[in-house]
């Protein structure tokens, strides 16, 4: 047996930690000649120097959102420190340590981007090139692993007016400094986590940050910021929100997701994604159609190395025969099942976890039979989650506490 891996970020890594743990060989085929895939970062907007589309989203200054005790592999914590919520670097040097420990380094072929995966022959046909040499070549393989990520795709919604709007307008995708917003009028779409924080830099430079968001409660922000409700239209350098206030803005920054993207998929492989939902995947994972495809981080709002952990080990025990999986058309019910229960789908709503995810993790290692993430993760994001400004360092007593 051998595995393809797409993307050498935190979950192809994982992915290929744990081939090596079965014994399953298998080539990590990454686009760049770097290992850490969304936290890299580059001053590079657009695409890079062998013309592939810049994939990383991370800017300078980056602190991450939730504490290292939810973003680390269960068996390979971070170096002790004073601090839980860490840079861009130190999580980047995290997954350099990573590959060192487990050597996965080897198995990594760089420089190759996936143009097309097929189903051919009971086989998977992936086609890529090198991007250096610009030379295409395919290869076959048991199963595909797709761990592309999905924070380098832009989402910007189709405001009416937004593409005659006079200023320059950016999604986050493409922020690197604050800088470039120095004694301007900034808008800012979007209040989650990355538009706090990219919010509170610019409001070092600007004149003006506006904050347009949809929450019902004012936020917790600094007393230079002004908060707006969603925008309604945009009209030459103005910005005409719902309440039908209106203020002159200079640059327009759009803080607001990302869509799933798999370019290289073909229609052989029979996932679709209709609003940003992927489907049809048995437990947000396995392609239901072909079943040795699996999606590795589709989910959304998860402590991400936990998550991917047990969705790899959940995938690889189907291969190696240590479960077996439901008939299709009962993983097909399974999915109608869940879809009723969690309103949301078809939309990217549905693979929101939150406050699901312990329940989630469990599902997946009672159906496998597979070892459990310990509980002391769920409890940690659900206090994480629930008062996003603490700044304290946390300890994990044992795999409760």
């Amino acid at each position: 047996m051998k595995v393809a891996i797409i993307g050498a970020g935190k979950a192809g890594l994982c992915a290929g930690r744990h081939c090596l743990k079965e014994n399953i060989a298998f080539d990590i085929l990454e686009q760049t000649g770097n290992l850490g895939g969304t936290w890299i970062y580059t001053d590079l907007v657009g695409c890079d120097e062998n013309g592939v589309p810049i994939h990383t989203s991370m800017y300078k200054g980056l602190r991450t959102n939730l504490p290292n005790e939810l973003m680390a592999f269960e068996d390979f914590p971070y170096p002790k420190q004073n601090r839980s919520y860490l840079l861009q670097e130190e999580v980047l040097d995290y997954i350099r340590s990573y590959s060192d420990k487990f050597h996965i380094n080897p198995h990594i072929k760089y420089f190759k981007r996936v143009i097309c995966v097929e189903r051919q022959n009971f086989l998977w046909s992936v086609h890529y090139e090198d991007v250096k040499i610009r030379e295409e070549k395919t290869e076959h393989y048991d199963a595909v692993i797709i761990c592309n990520g999905h924070y380098s795709d832009p989402f910007i919604p189709d405001i009416p007016g937004v593409k005659s709007f006079l200023g320059r307008i950016i999604h986050s995708h493409e922020y690197r400094s604050p800088e470039p917003y120095n004694n301007k009028r900034v808008l800012i779409v979007g209040a989650g986590p990355s538009g706090l924080d990219i919010s509170r830099q610019i409001a070092n430079v600007a004149s003006k940050v506006f904050l347009s968001h949809r929450a019902k409660s004012v936020l917790s922000v600094p007393d230079t910021f002004y908060q707006k409700c969603l925008v309604k239209e945009f009209l030459d350098n103005r910005a005409i929100f719902e309440d039908d206030t209106c203020e002159e803005i200079d640059e327009v920054l759009f803080c607001t997701g990302y869509n799933y993207n798999f370019p290289f998929l073909s229609s052989s492989c029979g996932v679709k994604i209709i609003n940003n939902y992927v489907h049809p995947l048995y437990k947000q994972i396995i392609s239901i159609e072909n079943p040795t495809l699996a999606f590795i981080g589709i989910p959304l709002k998860a402590a991400p190395c936990p998550l991917f952990d047990i969705q790899v080990r959940f995938f690889l025990a189907t291969l190696t025969g240590h479960f077996k999986l439901p008939k299709k058309e009962d993983m097909l019910k399974n999915l109608l099942e869940e879809e009723k229960r969690k309103p949301g789908a078809p939309s990217s709503k549905y693979h929101e976890l939150g406050g699901a995810q312990g329940s989630y993790f469990d599902n997946l290692a009672e159906i496998a039979k597979i070892k459990k993430v310990p509980p002391a993760i769920q409890k940690l994001y659900l206090k994480v989650i629930r008062d996003r400004n603490l700044n304290n360092g946390f300890k994990t007593i044992d795999d409760h506490n």
